[in-house]
């Protein structure tokens, strides 16, 4: 059983990794990846002592129920995270990119971010009376939440080591802290019962935006990071992913609607709407893995008929 809750924590932050592993052409074997990884996850603890002690500090109790969800959400909750994970990918991760290409920094900075996810996961469902809802709804829910933020993390700061400007480096902590608080708002209003239906929208809308935001970012961040890598002479290795983004995608598209009806189904309520509105986070991820796996796989016979001219 304490095997089963493990691997129920664990797993969705890897097939999370795994999807930008395979989107940014990178390996399994990368020391780099793994140590991002190891560190992120390490960095939650720091997380916790930080939020519980601004939770101390902050007088909360004072103030309205929604400013109070607001607060948390801003000042506790997403600045200190997104702030440490940046800390660690920047001052620690990416000292491991010198010899490597530009663009595994969005891998350097999902690892991280899928990290500080694991802990925090293990965590959750360990402490949680019905582990396996709250596996499964932490899996489609606030661990791709955690992989948004660290994609937006990570394409911005590949933005921002292409342009040069400090103004970029400063969006890369500025735009992840505002999807988090986004992300967390909502959600805390929701928890104390405040406009349940305007909230609950709000919510699932924050999702669909984000999700669109950060994909279509990355798509474009990455293009142009693999043009510099092989324009510097740094991109000189070819890892076959589209069988894995294709697969990867469909198999996502099927477990994230699966595992929210099952949930839903398990506290008694089947609402299939409700259940593939709970899955847009691993429909975008699905959707975008697909897409990018098949426009590599046609692009392989110009690829080829090109090397031959």
């Amino acid at each position: 059983m304490k095997f089963i809750v493990l691997l129920a924590a664990i797993t969705p932050p890897l097939v999370i990794l795994a999807y930008g592993i395979a989107k940014a052409r990178d390996s399994w074997k990368s020391e780099a990846t793994w140590n991002a990884f190891l560190i992120g996850a390490v960095s939650a603890l720091a997380a916790v002592v930080i939020e519980l002690a601004l939770s101390y500090v902050l007088p909360l109790e004072r103030t309205g129920t929604l400013a109070e969800a607001a607060i948390t959400a801003v000042l506790v909750a997403a600045i200190p995270e997104e702030s440490i994970k940046f800390f660690v990918l920047v001052s620690l991760a990416e000292k491991h990119v010198d010899v490597r290409r530009l663009q595994d920094l969005l891998v350097l900075a999902l690892a991280v971010s899928l990290g500080f996810a694991t802990l925090e996961n293990f965590f959750f469902v360990i402490s949680a009376g019905g582990w396996k809802m709250t596996a499964a709804l932490r899996a489609i829910t606030a661990v791709p939440g955690h992989g948004i933020d660290g994609l937006a993390m990570g394409a911005l700061l590949i933005r921002a080591r292409l342009s040069e400007r400090a103004e970029d480096v400063r969006l890369a902590l500025i735009v992840p802290v505002l999807l988090h608080a986004a992300y967390d708002f909502p959600l805390l209003a929701l928890h104390k019962d405040i406009a349940i239906t305007w909230f609950g929208v709000s919510w699932l809308l924050v999702i669909v935006a984000s999700s669109i935001f950060v994909i279509k970012l990355c798509n474009r961040v990455l293009a142009k990071a693999v043009a510099a890598d092989r324009a510097a002479g740094r991109d000189d290795r070819s890892i076959e992913s589209a069988g894995w983004l294709i697969a990867g995608g469909a198999m996502v598209l099927t477990a994230g609607p699966s595992l929210a009806a099952w949930a839903f189904h398990a506290k008694g309520v089947e609402v299939a709407s409700v259940a593939i509105a709970l899955s847009i986070f691993p429909i975008a991820f699905g959707i975008d893995s697909v897409l990018t796996g098949l426009k590599r796989r046609n692009s392989r016979p110009a690829a080829a008929a090109q090397a031959l001219d």
